[in-house]
């Protein structure tokens, strides 16, 4: 026997081989988690526009902040929000006027603070289908 024989079953899922890889779930075993939806209009005569998952909780959370919108910092510590740039770019691209303005941050550094720019009106919430 070879020095690879020796033990054929051992690494294979250290590497991925064979099945699903260490510390990793397979699609089977997760359980289906609905992602929240919001439908949205932006005042006085927008179109209604319907956001899922990440989307939905950042503008519930910009309608939510009002005028004082919220930071990447703020928004971090609820959990989700970890890409919070990205998730305004696409609620911008969906038509919602979503301001930014940089301050200091206590280190020196400055953020962005995200805001609407116009009032939204909150059409319908829920779970996407």
């Amino acid at each position: 026997m070879t020095e690879k024989n020796k033990n054929p079953g051992a690494g294979g899922a250290a590497r991925g081989a064979g099945g699903v890889a260490l510390g990793q779930a397979s699609a089977s075993s997760k359980p289906h988690r609905s992602r929240e939806a919001l439908t949205a209009q932006v005042l006085p005569n927008g179109e209604p526009v319907t956001v899922v998952g990440r989307q939905a909780q950042t503008l519930r959370l910009l309608i939510a902040r009002g005028a004082a919108g919220f930071t990447s910092g703020e928004a971090s510590p609820l959990g989700w929000a970890r890409r919070t740039s990205h998730y305004v770019m696409q609620l911008r691209r969906a038509g919602f006027p979503i301001g930014m303005v940089r301050e200091p941050a206590t280190d020196g550094s400055r953020v962005g603070r995200y805001f609407l720019g116009s009032p939204v009106a909150v059409l319908a919430e829920g779970d996407a289908v």
